[in-house]
């Protein structure tokens, strides 16, 4: 965790080190006092102390520590590259035999810097001194998911809002209202209601401040808050209830230097001036700092951080659910899946329940990184899941927040370049920025051409349907191209239902679940026309058999899909042999496989009497066709070079063919197929009804 303004608001806890200790040693007065502003947690004068302490001794062990705390200094006020030099420097000054977390340190800073492949050396080396921390092992996790992440971005859109950012840190967005036509957020910029420099960061104290988007779509210089609101101390992270007539914010209370703490004050719009503050009673220990308040949209539920007991390390997130007025129960922890031994804060309640919040103890690309969390059917949260590049970066992410009814919304970073939308790089000033998020529609399309399935002729006039499983419908006629189009929504399955007059009506399924990328789909359909022959080329015999191989099943079930889609014809099926054998013979051997046929369209619900079989024999030599060159037969694919369109596989055909072909030719004649015989059975069926 970094400790520039906007970590002020929590930061009240002594920073720990497992180091060997020094104080046995003699330090001068300016490294003490150095050691002093560094406990107090005054980053930016220890800082400056330390510089002039480290020219004022020769002790290599004191000059190896105050490399290390001048490192952590740098880190904890969120200057990266800095802390990442001097964790670097603390190594080589062999600071490291005496306290292997500066190895850590150096790693997590290069993360941050996204260094990623010297971050993961730096990982594996604390590894191997360390074995037993577990830390490396998600910091080697994290890296090698941050350079796949980036490979591979989301399609969110960033972009800085420079109407609300200036040289400090703005940061911690909150929606005013419910059109989103106003935005609070926190800043350390000038103009405060406290002009003086807060030691400990070395920037100006955070207050409230708002801008307001006019007419024209341009958003208001921000303007800081008035009292009760902002005050000389530190006002941090804030939400609104829905209609923006109650702020819930975090004051931080200071004194001679010294933190005292924070805690969430509230305060209700009167006209067009805020309240007086009250405070936000939750059940906690009197030495107990909370902050990062985010209240649901029905008001019964505030969310807030803190490190207090029962919870799993770090910065936690807590639930608090109002009992009676002004009355809140006692704090309840959020759990593991969404708690780490790291620190979770700057939550956001989505109006669906959903929560967004900030982490440093997940798996993530390093420093803060943006999660998501859903809630079960039990009410509990389940499982962060990290919203990776470009939402995160190597460097602080956090501060989320979201419109209602879109992918689109605010968020803090101090990110020292991001892309935009037309592909070029920005540089920023490595401060906190605000900025904004949008993911683009998905657009994803299908078209098509319909044909006819005897002579491959485009199909002009065919009425096509599309209907969805989230209960849309619509419906196009082709063109004299044959052709049909349609815009298709995301995480849909669709039916696509052709029709058209003398065709037997054909269905088939698309879908855009899992489509994650702008997609034209294609999906050409062929329909059968009812007064002629339809092979089905699947449905193919073995010499001798009527058995029916697992690709005829294939055809058949297309087949049965087609006799419920049309449900008023009735249809002949035909099979056929090849010239081997008698005739008697092969009669007796088509009517089997046709009869095989009929039986497995019974099994699946075919009423017998829209079904006749009709086994031909050897007496239809097979005529090849346009379409079957893209056959596949068994004995390999049909080979223009050998058979023709129009060529019959008859006996002298076949005999003058070289033996390679000859089965070929014999598994064409071996086939069946089917025609419709009348498009009345229901009519028939009903005056059958009637007569009895």
């Amino acid at each position: 965790m970094k400790n520039n303004s906007k970590f002020l608001i929590l930061s009240l806890f002594l920073v720990l080190f497992s180091t060997i200790s020094l104080q046995a040693q003699r330090k001068n007065r300016v490294i003490q006092k150095a050691d002093q502003a560094f406990d107090a947690e005054m980053y930016f004068e220890a800082s400056e102390l330390y510089k002039k302490g480290y020219n004022k001794t020769k002790n290599k062990a004191i000059k190896a520590e105050i490399l290390f705390k001048q490192a952590e200094c740098y880190r904890y006020s969120s200057k990266f590259k800095n802390a990442a030099n001097f964790y670097k420097k603390s190594i080589k000054a062999k600071y490291d035999n005496s306290n292997p977390i500066a190895i850590y340190w150096y790693a997590e800073m290069l993360m941050t810097n996204g260094n990623y492949e010297k971050a993961l050396e730096q990982f594996k080396k604390y590894s191997k001194k360390v074995p037993t921390d577990i830390k490396s092992q998600k910091g080697l996790k994290s890296c090698q998911f941050a350079i796949d992440w980036m490979a591979d971005p989301t399609r969110y859109v960033i972009g800085k809002m420079n109407a609300f950012c200036s040289r400090s840190n703005d940061y911690s967005p909150a929606f005013g209202n419910r059109d989103y036509t106003k935005i609070y957020l926190v800043s350390s910029r000038k103009g405060s209601s406290n002009d003086n420099i807060d030691e400990r960061t070395g920037e100006f104290f955070t207050d409230i401040w708002s801008s307001s988007l006019n007419k024209k779509g341009e958003w208001s210089k921000p303007k800081a808050e008035v009292a009760p609101i902002n005050t000389d101390n530190h006002e941090g992270t804030l939400c609104l209830n829905q209609n923006g007539t109650t702020m819930f914010f975090t004051t931080c209370q200071s004194e001679n230097k010294k933190e005292l703490g924070c805690e969430i004050s509230i305060s209700q719009l009167k006209g067009k001036l805020w309240g007086s503050l009250n405070k936000l009673e939750v059940k906690v220990d009197s030495n107990t700092t909370i902050g990062h308040p985010t209240i649901s949209s029905d008001e019964k539920h505030v969310i807030f951080s803190a490190d207090m007991d029962g919870g799993l390390g770090g910065k936690d997130l807590w639930m608090v659910t109002k009992v009676a007025r002004g009355q809140w129960s006692e704090p309840a922890n959020l759990g593991i899946a969404v708690n780490t031994p790291g620190d979770e804060m700057f939550p956001f309640l989505h109006n669906d329940g959903s929560l967004y919040f900030a982490s440093d103890g997940h798996v993530g690309m390093g420093g803060l990184d943006i999660y998501k969390s859903e809630l079960d059917d039990n009410g509990i949260y389940v499982s962060a899941i990290n919203l990776k590049y470009p939402i995160n970066s190597s460097a602080d992410d956090f501060g989320m927040i979201v419109e209602k009814k879109s992918e689109r919304g605010y968020f803090s970073s101090n990110r020292k370049t991001w892309t935009g939308e037309d592909g070029v790089e920005n540089r920023s000033n490595g401060s906190d920025n605000i900025y904004q998020f949008e993911l683009p529609v998905l657009v994803i399309t299908l078209q098509g051409v319909i044909t006819d399935t005897k002579t491959g002729a485009i199909v002009s006039g065919a009425n096509v349907k599309l209907v969805g499983d989230d209960n849309s419908s619509v419906e196009v006629t082709t063109d004299n191209t044959g052709s049909y189009y349609f815009d298709l929504t995301p995480l849909v399955s669709y039916e696509i239902i052709v029709s058209r007059e003398n065709y037997l009506n054909n269905k088939v399924t698309e879908t855009t679940v899992g489509i994650e990328e702008n997609t034209d789909l294609v999906k050409d359909i062929n329909i059968d026309p009812i007064k002629k022959e339809i092979i089905m080329p699947r449905i193919e015999y073995d010499f001798t058999k009527w058995n029916l191989r697992p690709q005829s099943i294939l055809d058949l079930d297309l087949l049965v899909i087609t006799l419920n889609e049309n449900p008023n014809i009735t249809i002949e099926l035909k099979s056929h042999t090849d010239f081997r054998g008698t005739d008697q013979q092969n009669l007796m051997l088509s009517q089997k496989r046709a009869d095989a046929c009929i039986q497995y369209l019974i099994s699946k619900g075919i009423a017998s009497d829209r079904l006749v079989s009709s086994g031909k024999g050897e007496s239809e030599p097979y005529i090849l066709t346009e379409q079957d060159s893209k056959r596949e037969v068994k004995g390999g694919f049909l080979t223009k070079k050998v058979f023709k369109q129009g060529d019959e596989m008859s006996v002298s055909y076949i005999n003058g063919l070289k033996n390679k072909f000859k089965e070929t030719a014999h598994q064409l004649n071996r086939r069946t197929s089917f025609k419709v015989l009348s498009e009345n059975y229901i009519l028939n069926k009903i005056k059958e009804i009637e007569e009895n």
